[in-house]
């Protein structure tokens, strides 16, 4: 079991013969030959031959000799430790504690890895993977999206594919490291990063969102928000059909899981988002059903998180909110619109600017026998396009084909029986040279309409009117 403890019996037991051994080793014809014939004559092994003729002559001495026997009884006794070590498992368990202690002890580093009863989930960064890429993003008012490439847009002159009666609310140049932000009526958001959006070409159907994250039961898409990074100054305003208004920086609504819908306002019972924008403008216009309008500063609307339930915007009695409209001193005039499909505009200066939560003016004479109720309100200048969705498709106008009056004229009759007044966002650049393909009932120009996009002699009058050149 231990080959040193063989061989120093043999060295010894030559020595104790070693006139006989050097007689023999005398007698051979070589090294070879000595190591065969002491084998043969004394029963050595062959490592024990080995280690005799290797033999040097001082090894010869006395005190040799002793230190010899002294190292083979050390050993013996070793031998008989080990073996009593590896017969006895208490012993065997004792040595290895103490062997690993002192392992420990003479390499005394600290471990790198941590280790903990949980584990923590692993978080890999995807968007290094993602390509990118800019993209045309499209989203609609029943709430389909799709990604398109830039050459699948520019290569296209017709329009793209919508369901029956669903129209684009936005068409939006960005980028797949993009985000969109998508609110809905119950107060939640969407974040939707504009890669995990479905790349389809221009001329088909987008898939619904629900299909990328779910919605609730009567839960739909009211605005949809391009966002390039989180870290600006971007502010969110948002407004509920009670009165409740609130505004929000950008950087509470980046989140890491997006699964689900995640609360943007908290909504009390009965009550629905009604209008979010991330425009920049210090004045906001509210308008209610029964015909009320209030002007005041947005700086009145403090900041809170996205739990947060905000403040109140109108002060309503027996009335809801259905026109919010942020905007700057380009914009000269309200235009309302009312269920009767009678529309006005009226100028600004016709209005005091007041503070928040008051109930603000009449915007529309008080019919007792056949009130006008207010449809919507948009506060944008005059020259900008909204868009009517009916059922026979969108039909866009200018804010100048609706006449000026004054706060309580009931309006001038409009021809179409709007359904949805707004207007299509946006975003496109040099993306595209043409007009943007949206689905119009109009589908040939006449003389008229051409006549109705020129400047005419009213509008002129108005500008002169607010010191325009």
């Amino acid at each position: 079991k231990c080959p040193e403890r063989r061989i120093l019996d043999g060295l010894i037991r030559a020595l104790s013969i070693l006139d006989e051994v050097i007689r023999v080793i005398r007698a051979s014809k070589n090294k070879g030959d000595a190591k065969l014939n002491l084998v043969k004559e004394f029963n050595f092994t062959e490592e024990q031959a080995e280690a005799i003729v290797m033999l040097q002559l001082y090894k010869l001495t006395n005190t040799d000799v002793t230190e010899l026997e002294k190292e083979l009884a050390n050993l013996k006794a070793l031998v008989l430790s080990l073996e009593e070590i590896v017969n006895d498992e208490n012993k065997l368990k004792q040595v290895m504690k103490e062997e690993l202690r002192a392992v420990k002890k003479e390499y005394a580093t600290p471990r790198l890895t941590e280790i903990k009863e949980e584990i923590t989930e692993i978080k890999i960064d995807t968007t290094v993977m993602i390509p990118k890429e800019d993209v045309i993003v499209v989203t609609t008012n029943d709430g389909y999206v799709k990604r398109v490439s830039l050459r699948s847009y520019q290569a296209s002159t017709d329009e793209t594919l919508l369901k029956e009666g669903d129209f684009v609310t936005n068409i939006m140049k960005m980028n797949t490291l993009d985000t969109i932000l998508m609110f809905t009526n119950f107060g939640n958001y969407l974040f939707v990063p504009v890669h995990t959006i479905p790349e389809l070409k221009w001329k088909e159907l987008g898939k619904h969102i629900s299909n990328i994250i779910k919605l609730k039961e009567g839960e739909r898409i009211i605005t949809s928000i391009p966002v390039k990074d989180f870290e600006g100054n971007t502010v969110i305003t948002q407004a509920t059909k009670n009165g409740m208004i609130k505004r929000t920086k950008i950087e509470e609504f980046k989140v890491q899981r997006y699964s689900k819908p995640m609360m943007s306002m908290k909504l009390k019972e009965k009550d629905e988002l009604i209008f979010v924008s991330d425009k920049p403008y210090q004045d906001i216009f509210v308008s209610t059903h029964r015909g009320y309008g209030l002007w005041y500063d947005v700086e009145e609307i403090p900041f809170t998180g996205t739990k947060g339930s905000g403040v109140k915007s109108i002060n309503l009695k027996d009335d809801y909110v259905v026109g919010t409209s942020l905007f700057d001193g380009k914009s000269e005039s309200v235009t309302v619109f009312t269920e009767k499909h009678t529309a006005k505009r009226i100028k600004l200066t016709e209005f005091d600017k007041m503070s928040r939560a008051r109930r603000g003016i009449q915007i529309v004479r008080d019919v007792k026998t056949n009130p006008y109720y207010i449809f919507t309100t948009v506060v944008l200048p005059s020259k900008e396009e909204i868009y009517f969705n009916t059922k026979d498709g969108i039909v866009l106008k200018k804010l100048t084909e609706f006449k000026l009056a004054d706060r309580y004229s009931t309006g001038a009759s409009v021809k179409e029986k709007y359904t949805k007044i707004g207007k299509i966002e946006t975003s496109l650049e040099d993306s595209k040279e043409e007009a943007i393909p949206v689905e119009v009932k109009e589908k040939k120009v006449s003389l008229k309409e051409i006549d109705e996009r020129i400047l005419t002699i009213d509008d002129f009058l108005n500008d002169f009117e607010n010191g325009k050149k």
